[in-house]
């Protein structure tokens, strides 16, 4: 069985409240009808401030760096460059930020497999490469990405990290998760640009898994559960267009998801044997705040249960890949001996993935 013995997180440099973001997206959009739609869905977002690799977004468009004051004259070149020199950076903070919670450094530490995780940015040879290079890891390291997988992309990457535990019990795996989604910003006028445009911000996490025969304390894995909703496969997904990676986010997803919300959980706890009532912590994808509060009606939990997901929502927005991570890490803070935690993200199909973990 992999338990997760460390999660790191990291953000950009550039952290603007949300008035200020408003105030900018407006000022792109220039159109009414737009910024009217804009105030509402800000005003009705759960987020105080996101962050971002672009500095543009509290600065006057005389003042703008990446989209020079006209935001859809960036392209997909413009915005994958950008990705290219700003992705490494930001993994290499939160891989630290992982190593220095276990007191540890990488060099020292052994990681023989190495996985990363991304949907805002590709090149090749890529991440994993770049990163081999810089962190001067064995240039013959297994190293495996997770693309453009979206919002739960983290969650395959720990069910691909539990299967290396299981089949070496020396195994010690490093995820990173790295978004850029600020990078795609474009002032298109109609739901799915105006949601995006609320929501999202850039950050990165890191996990460290390792066999629970390891001295260190940590988080078990104790298995995943997955459910692909074909109703729902044009509610959420990506398209690629000569101008940037657009989000496809459809208003009807809070509600699909609430409507299997009590079935994904009672299926997921008859597979790997586990009572619902055990369950004492919940991380829940903040994918928007409708969608943290339709699971909490949903499931009936308590402020408290939901607190880390809002939380993470309110202090960075949803950064994709790298949010559940972010709710994980606050959960695990305060977790106990005898603690099960649900997890649960969502991603393109509309797929959704869970995840069952214990402190045991």
């Amino acid at each position: 069985m992999g338990k997760i013995i460390s999660i790191g997180t990291a953000t950009p440099q550039h952290r603007t409240a949300q008035p200020a973001i408003l105030e900018f997206m407006q000022a792109a959009y220039g159109n009414d009808v737009a910024s009217r739609k804009l105030n509402v869905l800000f005003n009705n977002s759960g987020i105080s401030s996101r962050y971002s690799v672009i500095p543009d977004f509290d600065k006057n468009k005389n003042q703008h760096i990446f989209f020079n004051g006209t935001p859809s004259t960036a392209n997909v070149k413009n915005r994958l460059d950008v990705f290219k020199e700003q992705a490494m950076p930001l993994a290499i903070k939160a891989i630290e930020d992982a190593f220095d919670k276990i007191n540890s450094e990488i060099n020292t530490f052994g990681v023989t497999h190495l996985i990363t995780v991304t949907c805002t940015g590709l090149s090749a040879p890529g991440l994993s490469a770049e990163l081999i290079e810089k962190l001067k890891l064995p240039i013959d390291i297994f190293h495996t990405s997770v693309n453009f997988l979206g919002c739960n992309a983290a969650f395959h990457a720990l069910k691909i990290a539990d299967l290396i535990i299981k089949s070496d019990a020396k195994a010690k795996v490093l995820i990173v998760c790295v978004e850029l989604c600020t990078l795609h910003f474009q002032p298109k006028n109609d739901h799915d640009n105006l949601l995006s445009n609320t929501i999202f911000g850039d950050g990165a996490a890191a996990v460290i898994i390792t066999s629970d025969d390891s001295d260190n304390k940590g988080i078990f894995m104790k298995g995943f559960y997955s459910l692909l909703l074909n109703k729902g496969k044009n509610l959420m997904g990506w398209n690629i267009t000569p101008t940037n990676f657009e989000m496809i986010l459809d208003a009807q997803i809070p509600q699909v998801i609430g409507d299997e919300i009590n079935d994904v959980l009672l299926k997921g706890c008859q597979k790997l044997n586990i009572e619902t009532d055990s369950i004492t912590k919940w991380a829940i994808h903040p994918g928007g705040k409708k969608i943290v509060d339709v699971i909490k009606n949903k499931l009936q939990l308590s402020e408290s249960d939901t607190k880390a997901s809002y939380k993470v929502l309110n202090e960075f927005g949803n950064m994709s890949s790298p949010t559940i991570l972010f709710v994980m890490d606050e959960l695990i803070k305060e977790s106990k001996s005898g603690d099960t935690i649900f997890s649960i993200g969502f991603g393109p199909g509309l797929s959704i993935e869970t995840a069952f973990f214990s402190n045991e």
